[in-house]
């Protein structure tokens, strides 16, 4: 019996001591993030749609930011799917739910592929598209319609020639609906038949995305509408030289944390530089995709680099959305590929089901301390 009682209180020393630790660990996070990256923390801005209604461009403090229907800034953060092609799986109620309530996205992006088995060979990926729409708008999310375009990289390819077909259908079936944004081409980029780094290949994106814009107007559409720039979407300082003439428009920045630096030897990383320069120039950014990884999708994941990012992003109110929602065997999936894209009935999938790279952007969207659980019993 005394040695029962022994190992009894033994037990209760070691809860407590490693109470304190887990104590101590979550203190030390929350610190950090808020005396480091004070605006990793909170969401105040992350507006629901019944909340912010209609999404317009607004001016604060001589910059272009995206607002709300009575014109105060706004945030979107979310995550955006995979090729539906490939992972159609994540189109259902309780994903949309658990994203919604659980991680608190105000946004979600649908990626629609046209080319490598997507929309163009397999007209029907678009009916995922429509049901994705729907369950966004059930859901109090915004949805980003994405016309992805990736190989080959010039949108007037031949293969994307149905592009205006597409969005004026998507347009016809919810007219000016205020969830919907348009993003009329995802990542123009030297794949062959492709468009160059330079400003003649941001006119052939402008060319493209000009007349679709103009359609999407003339039907009574006031939709944010988001275009992107060469060397996949790196580019908007060439869009900032050239801008669309249209009020509504933004210009989409990608990137990758593992490839793309905030600061390389002491002067702006590439990417982050060229989104500056635009910024400077007064047009309005938005991140309508990056990822913890290297561009690949995979090493990493490279999440101190992330915070450097969403620092900056959150304190000048762009929206961001991180890829992807799906249980692929690369780093910048947001799950294990042991989970169910259907969380359930719970709609909710738990922390252990989610990558490391989706249990640290679940904690930015919800902009709570990131505090990691263990994962040595599995490994990643």
């Amino acid at each position: 019996m005394n040695k029962w009682y022994a190992f009894t209180g033994v037990l209760v020393i070691i809860i407590i001591i490693m109470y304190l630790i887990l104590k101590d660990t979550s203190l030390t996070f929350s610190c950090y993030e808020r005396e480091k990256f004070p605006h990793l923390m909170g969401n105040a801005l992350v507006k629901k749609p019944s909340v912010a209604g209609r999404l317009k461009i607004i001016e604060k403090d001589g910059r272009e930011i995206l607002g709300d229907q009575y014109g105060n800034p706004i945030q979107l953060r979310g995550m955006s799917t995979h090729g539906l092609q490939w992972f159609s799986e994540i189109i259902n109620h309780n994903a949309f739910s658990g994203l919604s309530r659980d991680w608190e996205s105000n946004v979600i992006r649908l990626a629609m592929y046209v080319g490598e088995g997507g929309y163009a060979t397999n007209p029907s990926v678009k009916d995922k598209v429509i049901e994705g729409i729907n369950l966004a708008i059930q859901n109090d999310m915004y949805v980003i319609v994405d016309w992805h375009v990736l190989n080959p990289g010039d949108p007037n390819a031949d293969i994307y020639s149905g592009a205006k077909d597409f969005f004026k259908e998507i347009a016809t079936k919810y007219p000016n609906d205020l969830h919907i944004i348009y993003e009329l081409a995802n990542e123009p980029n030297p794949t062959p038949p492709g468009v160059t780094n330079d400003v003649e290949g941001w006119k052939k994106v402008k060319n493209y995305a000009e007349p679709i814009i103009q359609m999407l107007r003339d039907m009574g559409n006031q939709n944010i509408i988001i275009v992107g720039s060469p060397n996949w979407s790196q580019r908007p300082d060439l869009a900032a030289e050239e801008p669309i003439n249209d009020p509504n428009v933004m210009y989409s920045v990608h990137f990758y944390t593992g490839t793309h630096k905030v600061e390389e030897h002491g002067k702006p990383g590439y990417v982050f530089g060229n989104m500056a320069k635009a910024l400077e120039k007064g047009v309005p950014i938005f991140v309508s995709e990056w990822g913890t990884s290297e561009a690949s999708g995979d090493g990493g994941p490279y999440l101190d680099e992330a915070d450097k990012w969403l620092e900056f992003l959150n304190a000048n109110n762009i929206s961001w959305i991180n890829w992807s929602l799906a249980n692929k065997n690369e780093v910048s999936a947001a799950f294990l590929t042991s989970t169910n894209l259907n969380p359930g009935d719970g709609k909710a999938w738990a922390v252990n089901q989610l990558s490391l790279s989706g249990e640290y952007v679940r904690a930015r969207i919800k902009g709570i301390p990131y505090k990691p659980i263990s994962r040595e019993a599995r490994g990643k």
